[in-house]
């Protein structure tokens, strides 16, 4: 069995193009406000909300070291962890090495378990589902006007793919009597079958031949930006523009493992199955500030203009599609509030087949005195509503040489991962920014 399941997982996939990633929340302020910063994140992570923030510089230069990581749960991670438990593919081969001996596979338990995880096959054959793990970091640097840095996003994604229409226990003695036998588990018994009823509607040869595994595809994508932002007075106010060219790595992802690997090896599952390419990529932002109103601002940002792509070991192509970011800001009782909000104007796609990301999100930064800055928010994905809404937070505590920031996000509706209970959305960030 575990041969055939090789031979199944080796297919070649033709070669295609897939659209994939969101906007993802990096560095540490906007990560507290809702993922709002493309009016707002000015300083070093301005290159990659908005360049154009760039010309909204509060200090000569700042710099950041950025560190975290995320996880989104869709409906899999328990179903997984039942398979594991399960055993699944252990006792189907079981199941089929007895047959046709009946009255075995009660004792064992296996009867049982074979029962179970064909419930949980079924009920994943009919929803979308999958777990995504999204690390990122970020190291920025802006000098007056320039912005420069290395900034990584990762979406790592694990998607079940089950064949509906082979899910019946049929199963074959390839150990002595060379013949296709169905298995009853309420029962335990075996009666006779065939090769052609095997070959279309069997379990175990769908798990055998890759028509049922876990989907393992993702991107890591590490830019380096070279950043540039120019404000322009006028008549009606301060309008600011900046784009950024980035040199960019990509690491993809793009594998089959058994379909009751738990929830706790799929990260370690990842691992040498990539392959690794370059591309460029073009961002353009801009803002305007009313003259009647000084501490408003409106910020537009559009990234991956040019649609970078990146091959993959499976001759798949992985695209990024350009990415529209639209948000508001504005400063309020003498510069200590903050209130800052976003919304895609675009729908991402993801690594999730059926969901979409385009977010709406915002919230508060208050920080009375230079040494300690407490950011509460928001945020809401109105393309899909599997998360509920996303609380977030941030907490800067330091003096402008050196502060130190802890950032976090979570979502109001919860899944289970590793067999604990969780929220579906969680981020956190831990943060260095020094400024002079």
């Amino acid at each position: 069995m575990q041969r055939w399941i090789r031979k199944g997982f080796g297919l070649c996939i033709a070669a295609s193009a897939a659209s994939a990633m969101g906007f993802q929340p990096l560095g540490f302020e906007s990560m507290g406000i809702g993922g709002a910063g493309v009016a707002s994140a000015t300083g070093s992570m301005a290159v990659y909300y908005n360049p154009a923030l760039l010309s909204v510089n509060g200090h000569k230069t700042e710099v950041v070291l950025s560190g975290g990581a995320g996880v989104s749960e869709y409906n899999l991670a328990e179903n997984l962890d039942r398979l594991s438990k399960d055993d699944f593919t252990g006792t189907l081969q079981r199941i089929a090495d007895n047959a046709p001996v009946n009255g075995s596979n009660t004792v064992n338990g296996d009867s049982a378990r074979i029962e179970d995880a064909l419930g949980v096959l079924k009920n994943m054959s009919g929803q979308t589902s999958g777990i995504v793990l999204t690390p990122g970091g970020a190291f920025g640097v802006q000098v007056n006007n320039f912005g420069i840095g290395l900034y990584v996003t990762s979406e790592a994604a694990a998607t079940p793919v089950i064949d509906p229409n082979r899910l019946d226990l049929i199963v074959y003695d390839d150990q002595n009597t060379m013949q296709y036998y169905s298995y009853d588990p309420a029962t335990d018994t075996y009666s006779l079958s065939d090769q052609a009823t095997y070959e279309s509607s069997s379990l175990e040869y769908a798990v055998n031949n890759g028509y049922t595994y876990l989907s393992l595809k993702g991107l890591s994508v590490g830019e380096v930006p070279f950043g540039y932002g120019h404000a322009f007075e006028t008549s009606a106010g301060t309008i600011g523009v900046g784009g950024a060219l980035k040199y960019m790595y990509g690491i993809t992802y793009d594998t089959k493992v058994s379909i009751d690997t738990s929830s706790g090896d799929i990260s370690d599952s990842f691992k040498d199955r990539d392959r690794r390419s370059s591309a460029f990529g073009v961002d353009l932002g801009a803002y305007y500030t009313p003259k009647a109103e000084q501490n408003l601002r409106f910020g537009i940002v559009g990234k991956n203009l040019n649609t970078p792509e990146f091959d993959t070991v499976t001759n798949e192509v992985y695209k990024i599609d350009p990415m529209v970011r639209a948000g508001v800001y504005y400063a309020g009782l003498d510069h200590w509030l903050d209130i800052a909000v976003d919304f895609d104007l675009t729908s991402n796609k993801t690594f999730l087949d059926g969901i979409d990301s385009q977010y709406i999100g915002g919230g508060v930064n208050i920080h009375p005195t230079q040494w300690f800055s407490l950011r509460l928010g928001a945020m809401q994905n109105v393309a899909d509503d599997t998360f509920g809404t996303v609380l977030t937070g941030g907490l800067g505590i330091g003096f402008k040489q050196l502060q130190i920031d802890l950032s976090g996000m979570v979502s109001t509706e919860t899944g289970y991962y590793d067999g604990s209970e969780i929220p579906r959305y969680a981020r956190v960030n831990l943060a260095i920014v020094s400024r002079w």
